[in-house]
Parts: structure tokens; C-alpha cells; sequence
């Protein structure tokens, strides 16, 4: 099942059901609990919560985060005839090796530059988005005001946060921050980071920049 996010409401902390799909947890429960030689798996932004409980009761119940294609988007470029082969690992580093967000930059860089990938990257200070804004808008739009909020001035920091490094410009418990950065982090928006031996958290390299932008 793909794009569960679709599921879920806008505005509100993540893996909340609409109304007509609140159903949904129970079928999950039963996949998780039944005896049966299927294999389920759900593709999402966001981790719904009841999914996280299943993961501690139940060994079968399991989440993988997915990364990015590594070398192997490199197949993309070679498929689209992209030029400046030397130039491609940046490029993969740059949009994290995720294959749609490769794909859309690949086009726009056939349809605008003729395949050289050098002008795509000339300018070090600015990243091309192109259509890929409107996919991080989507998820932006997705998020509560006290998260985005949150995140914008997470994306103004210039180094990792500490889970208590709260804004100062909002009035927020420790408690309901770290709720906040909970639920960023399971809409994938913010990752966690070990800094000598201490975590901390900042946000998705692409999002920071079209936010910054």
C-alpha cells in the first residue's frame, strides 16, 4: 500500500485517520496479529502511531527507513543520457539518492541544460528544485501550525539542535517541543544526528533549503 500518508488528516500530528479510513488501524491490528503466510508492507511519509505500538507487542511488525538509491541511481542518469559523468555523485549526494526527486532533476536538466549536469550545479550558494517544490510543499501543507512553526526555525539553525533548544520566540513546554520534534521526525522531515555520543536534530537537507528559500 502506497502513499499511506493520503490516509491521514492535514494539520494535525501525524498518523491521525480521517474519518472514513479510521477502520484502517483495525485491519493493520488484525494483519499484525493473525496467523497467515502474507506479507503486507505499507509505504508512508508518516509513521502512524498504533503502527509503532504493534512494532514493541509484535516480532513480525517491523519498519525500515528507506534511503537513498546510492550508486545505483547512477542507472537513472545512464538511461537519460545525462553528460558530466564526473559530476554525478554530486548530484545524487545533493538530492539524496531519491529516485523521484532524481528523476524529476534528470528531465529538467534534458529539457534545460541538454543533459550537462555541470549547469545544473554552477552555483553553489543556490540548488535547483524545479517540480520537486510542489512535492515538499505537499508535505509542508500536511503538517499542524505548531509544527510548521517548528520547523522553520529549525531550518534557520545553522548547526543540530539539542532535544531542549527550544524557540525562545514561542511559549512551549519541554515536553510538548519534544512532542513536536517527535512528530517531525515521523513524517521523515527532521533526522537525528550523534554528535560525541549526543543526539541532536536538525531538518532534511532539500526541506532547509526550500524553506531557507
Amino acid at each position: 500500500m502506497d502513499d499511506l500518508e493520503n490516509i491521514f488528516q492535514f494539520g494535525n500530528f501525524p498518523g491521525q485517520y480521517l474519518t472514513e479510513y479510521k477502520d484502517s488501524s483495525k485491519f493493520f491490528q488484525q494483519i499484525a496479529n493473525s496467523y497467515h503466510q502474507s506479507c503486507v508492507i505499507l509505504i508512508s511519509w508518516e509513521k502512524p502511531a498504533d503502527i509503532e505500538t504493534l512494532e514493541n507487542e509484535n516480532q513480525h511488525t517491523k519498519t525500515l527507513h528507506l534511503q537513498g538509491l546510492g550508486e545505483d541511481a547512477k542507472a537513472i542518469f545512464q538511461e537519460k543520457d545525462l553528460k558530466d559523468d564526473e559530476k554525478w555523485e554530486e548530484l545524487i549526494t545533493l538530492y539524496q539518492g531519491h529516485p523521484g526527486w532524481l528523476n524529476i532533476i534528470t528531465l529538467a536538466i534534458k529539457e534545460l541544460f541538454n543533459g550537462q549536469v555541470y549547469q545544473c550545479l554552477i552555483d553553489e550558494d543556490e540548488v535547483f528544485l524545479g517540480d520537486i517544490e510542489a512535492l515538499l510543499e505537499n508535505h509542508l501543507e500536511r503538517l499542524s501550525e505548531l509544527e510548521y512553526h517548528v520547523i522553520n526555525w529549525l531550518a534557520r539553525q545553522n548547526e543540530p539542535i539539542d532535544i531542549l533548544q527550544k524557540p525562545t520566540d514561542l511559549e512551549l513546554s519541554n515536553a510538548r517541543f519534544i512532542k513536536v520534534l517527535q512528530s517531525l521526525n515521523r513524517r521523515c522531515l527532521v533526522e537525528k544526528v550523534l554528535i560525541e555520543e549526543k543526539v541532536k536534530f536538525k531538518v532534511n537537507s532539500l526541506f532547509r533549503i526550500y524553506l531557507n528559500n
